[in-house]
């Protein structure tokens, strides 16, 4: 099953990059996985810490919640219930800002500009929100 989940995302990727014209500005766009994305959330909550209480730091916990929330919120999971930590639009901004500046999508963002690309396409026969959502988690 893990399998048939990396082949479709590849398959993806793939579709990405035959279309990268029609989805995207730059042709030199890099793709982030999940390791660099929680990277970049990380950095985005650290700099949002900076500017509210002067520290460049950020707790293992509070970028795992928010991780999770970011997903679910990108995925357009339900979203109810769910603890977010404070200023989540100003780390979600910072976040977004970071992609745009550094010339990078994530997987979400990858996903779903493929998925706007066609709807009848492969992928989105392959693919749901919530394939991507636990392959991104775990």
């Amino acid at each position: 099953m893990a399998v048939l989940k990396q082949k479709s995302v590849l398959d993806m990727i793939k579709e990405f990059r035959n279309n990268w014209h029609t989805l995207c500005n730059s042709e030199r766009t890099t793709l982030c996985g999940a390791d660099s994305m929680l990277l970049a959330l990380q950095l985005s909550m650290a700099e949002n810490n900076k500017q509210h209480s002067g520290e460049f730091t950020v707790s293992l916990s509070d970028v795992l919640l928010t991780w999770k929330y970011l997903l679910n919120e990108k995925l357009n999971l339900p979203v109810e219930n769910m603890k977010v930590t404070d200023h989540y639009e100003d780390i979600k901004k910072s976040y977004d800002d970071f992609l745009k500046n550094s010339n990078m999508l994530d997987l979400i963002d990858v996903y779903q500009k493929c998925k706007a690309l066609t709807s009848d396409c492969e992928i989105n026969n392959t693919i749901s929100s919530v394939s991507i959502f636990k392959m991104i988690l775990f």
